[in-house]
């Protein structure tokens, strides 16, 4: 699932071509996404309309046009690319935004996890997956929001990560990674880290999702993740942990050990993590 590098680069890399700038036609397909998509709604709030911001909340973006406001989430395996009009159509191409300056912005999802849908001002703050957001990992208040939620939790450290209400964004690839660079086994009970570990657990969030930034994003072996011009990211060959089962771990030769914990891989070195 694209996670927060990911979808960050999507927007830089769509913002360009879309901020300050007219949907001139809008085709939709009324497909079972995670949230269907209502053609006709899309046509008539964003066919003619120019896009004032794009912005994005932990995994979502959010296009604000001038009549409405379009949401997106990628979902599994979700793509928003650019491409030119006689360019053939990628399958499962869902939503097709042509813009003024000529190409087209294709929502594109193999899987249908993701969401496409449009919206009116004042329905964004009630809408069921924006509600109830925690902070942005590369935000303000971070720090205090992890330490907060540690202190009170009999989860594993790994689980308090990925709770989307405590940091929204943050992904198994991201908490896995960051967890190997704070020293700490993604197994231990959350509760039981000291304030002063998980203050250095905070700082390896903030540091590893900036490389995995500045990186493009993390595209794996399915080649599953690229950006808007249809490039991958490069954060995979710096991974620590992540899919690494079996590799001898780079900080002391440990064999990397893999867990499942509700329902998702763990990856770790049994000997740096404690």
């Amino acid at each position: 699932m694209p996670e927060l590098p990911e979808v960050e680069t999507v927007r830089l890399s769509l913002a360009p071509h879309l901020v300050g700038h007219r949907v001139v036609k809008v085709e939709a397909r009324r497909i079972s996404l995670r949230e269907g998509i209502e053609p006709a709604s899309w046509r008539a709030r964003f066919t003619g309309t120019r896009i004032l911001a794009l912005e994005r909340r932990g995994k979502y973006l959010l296009a604000r046009a001038e009549r409405a406001v379009a949401l997106f989430h990628l979902g599994m395996s979700g793509r928003m690319v650019l491409r030119r009009p006689d360019e053939s159509r990628e399958a499962h191409t869902h939503l097709v935004l042509r813009m003024d300056h000529g190409l087209e912005v294709r929502f594109v999802d193999p899987r249908r996890f993701g969401v496409a849908v449009v919206l009116r001002a004042e329905e964004l703050e009630t809408h069921p997956g924006l509600g109830r957001l925690g902070v942005d990992p590369l935000g303000d208040g971070m720090h205090e929001a992890l330490r907060r939620a540690a202190a009170r939790s009999r989860a594993p450290i790994r689980s308090v990560l990925l709770d989307q209400t405590v940091l929204a964004g943050l992904g198994n690839i991201y908490a896995n990674e960051a967890l190997a660079r704070a020293g700490i086994s993604p197994l231990r009970r959350a509760r039981a880290i000291s304030s002063k570990r998980v203050g250095v657990l905070a700082a390896a969030v903030r540091r590893v999702l900036e490389e995995a930034l500045e990186a493009g994003g993390t595209t794996l072996r399915d080649g599953g993740f690229v950006n808007a011009s249809g490039d991958g990211g490069y954060f995979s060959v710096r991974l620590l942990v992540y899919g690494r089962e079996g590799e001898p771990c780079v900080g002391c030769g440990a064999a990397i050990r893999r867990r499942v914990l509700t329902g998702r891989s763990v990856f770790y070195c049994p000997r740096c993590q404690r």
